[in-house]
């Protein structure tokens, strides 16, 4: 049996991506993940916040260019992708669009906050099976 996937994020970088979805609402705001997976564990060491090209209260979608220099920037750095950030004017679930996409991105995080109640949560697909995963605050690294 597989171990639980935890994510592990500071205290500064969930108040980023805090403000930075009060600042982009009623829009989702969207950002990528990246870091290290330590003993199965992610632990989130940069995130990259990028635009909602769709402009949407209601769905996300990341310039494919933006996600091609993030992903290039974190190779050189010795990073890797971790997952994918996104606000909802919602509780913190997977969408039905989100669960769609979710199957092209198997294994990612997808970490979401809500702009409704303020609160993170966290989910991965494996194996078609979607998993609410642990968010685990820690200290700056």
């Amino acid at each position: 049996m597989l171990k639980e996937t935890v994510i592990s994020l500071t205290e500064e970088q969930l108040r980023l991506l805090r403000e930075e979805s009060r600042r982009r609402y009623p829009v989702e705001a969207c950002a990528l993940l990246f870091g290290d997976f330590i003993r199965g564990d992610a632990v989130v060491k940069k995130i990259v916040l990028t635009p909602n090209i769709l402009e949407s209260p209601m769905r996300f979608e990341v310039a494919p260019e933006a996600v091609y220099h993030a992903f290039e920037q974190a190779d050189r750095d010795g990073l890797e992708f971790i997952g994918l950030f996104h606000s909802h004017p919602a509780p913190p679930k997977p969408s039905s669009t989100d669960i769609k996409f979710m199957r092209l991105w198997e294994e990612a995080v997808w970490l979401i906050f809500s702009s409704v109640n303020g609160e993170f949560a966290a989910f991965q697909m494996i194996d078609g099976k979607i998993s609410e995963i642990t968010i685990k605050p820690c200290r700056a690294r």
